[in-house]
Formats: structure tokens, sequence, C-alpha cells
């Protein structure tokens, strides 16, 4: 490889560092990982802009000379299919190194990354979210896995809005309906729930429902895990439009749907939210 070539793949790998560093600059990177692994990104693009910049500082060619005492007057059987002494090479044509170049190495690498960067939506549509589980059902519990909890215990851990209804994990409204201790507890209970509005295709037959969901991560996205709520509004509501980020107010049930118990918000209101830095963690 020569110096150029070094110098060249080292300004690649700067351009790998500089989007690395963009991504954690922007706040793209909380739509892809969970925030205790953003300064992980950080790191290791300023690890590759080091890498980089020194490739193209300090090039280190691959020594091709000859020893002095080299005899040149030799014949060369070469590629071109006859024997030649020394002055004849030229004539020959040589072809040293294979592959497509480095520039074009450079450009099948920097063009579909700035395209990528330009035009992905750092959201999954929602053809993605039912991948991930959107409608989805709770699986079930086994009681005598897990301690037991009671109505006080509720009102002694979870805080109230102003009406009164529990600020609620929407993941503890989704796995009440697989445990059915729990859903005795919960079954009518004021509630407020706070995520992401999606479309809702479970038993809508009459189109007066939508789903709230929130996005679990433990890692990074392809870990994800989407759970949700479905959403039943009374006659002449506003609702809310989908990917809007909202605050669901009122009465948590749970109603049976091809022999599968599914939880359910009869609203009361639903109000506009900020949405948080990154839905991973943020007020879950």
């Amino acid at each position: 490889m020569t110096p150029l070539h070094t110098r060249l793949f080292g300004l690649l790998a700067i351009s790998w560092g500089s989007v690395l560093i963009y991504f954690y600059h922007s706040t793209r990177v909380k739509d892809y990982l969970a925030v205790d692994f953003h300064h992980f990104i950080l790191v290791g693009g300023i690890g590759i802009i080091i890498l980089g910049v020194y490739s193209v500082i300090n090039p280190k060619p691959k020594n091709h000379s000859h020893p002095a005492d080299h005899d040149h007057d030799h014949d060369h059987d070469h590629d071109c299919g006859h024997s030649h002494d020394k002055e004849d090479c030229e004539s020959c044509e040589h072809h040293h190194e294979d592959g497509h170049g480095p520039f074009v190495t450079i450009l099948l690498t920097l063009i579909p990354l700035t395209l990528a960067m330009s035009y992905t939506r750092d959201k999954l549509s929602n053809q993605g979210l039912t991948k991930k589980g959107l409608y989805e059902a709770p699986s079930l519990t086994n009681a005598a896995d897990i301690p037991p909890f009671t109505r006080e215990d509720l009102e002694k851990r979870v805080s109230k809005n102003q009406y009164g209804e529990f600020e609620l994990r929407m993941i503890t409204a989704y796995y009440a309906a697989g445990d059915r201790e729990i859903q005795d507890i919960f079954d009518g209970l004021p509630v407020e729930l706070e995520g992401r509005i999606a479309p809702e295709k479970i038993n809508n037959e009459t189109g007066d429902r939508m789903r709230i969901f929130r996005s679990i991560i433990t890692c990074c996205a392809a870990d994800l895990q989407v759970v949700g709520v479905s959403l039943q509004f009374p006659e002449g509501a506003t609702r809310p439009k989908p990917e809007d980020w909202v605050k669901a107010g009122g009465t948590l049930t749970f109603e049976t749907v091809n022999g599968t118990v599914l939880p359910l918000l009869k609203i009361r209101e639903v109000i506009q939210a900020e949405e948080p830095y990154s839905e991973f963690r943020n007020r879950q």
C-alpha cells in the first residue's frame, strides 16, 4: 500500500469517527442506544479519528527497494508470455495490484453512509413496531414466582396526578394482564399512562380505539421490545394523532379477546406531553 493509499484510508477512518461524534452530539443516538452506553459512542469516535489522523500524517509504505548487489541483467518471465532483459521490461504491462482501488472503496463506503444519515427516519414504522411486539399479548406469569402485592403497596409506591389517577408505568399496566392476582388489584383502577400513540389493530371493529405504547431497551435497538395498552375513547372525544407523545388518563380494565386477557384503558382525557430525551429510560 502506497503512502497515498494509507492517507486515503486514514481520511475514511476520520469520516467514520466524525459520524459517531455527530450522532453523539446531535442526540440521534438516543433512538438506537440506551443512555448508559452513549459515552461509548463518544469514546469510540474519538479513537477512530485519532487512528485516522495517525495514518494521514505517518503513512508506512512497503519497502520495494532491491539489494545493492542484486543483478538486474537476468531474464524475467512475465505474464506477457516471453523472456526478456531489463531493457524490454518497460514494454510489458505490469499489474501489481488487484481490486478496484482506494478511491472506489471510499466512495462505496461514504456515499451509502451519507445517504443513510440524510434519509433514515430515526423511528420504527408501524410495521417495525409490530414485529417488536406492539400488538402481542402479555405472557402469563406464575404468581408463586413473584412477591405478594396489594393495593396498599400500590398506594405507597406509585404517585398520583391531580385527578387522583395513579401514574402507572406502561410495562406495569401491560404485564398486569398476565397475572390473575394483579388483575384483581388493577381492574377498575384510575391510572395515567404516558407514551406514544399508534393505531389499534385488535378488537377495533367500531374504530373507537387507539394504542399507547413505550419502547423497552436493555442495550441497543437490536434488543428493543414494545409494550402497549389499548385505549377506548368515549363518543365525541378528541383523539391524538399516531406518533404523538401523550399522557392518557382513565380507568384501567381487562378484556378477553380470543381467550387472551388484554389490558384496556377507558379514556377520561388525553393530553399532549413533552417527549422525553430518551423514551427508553426517562419517566418509565
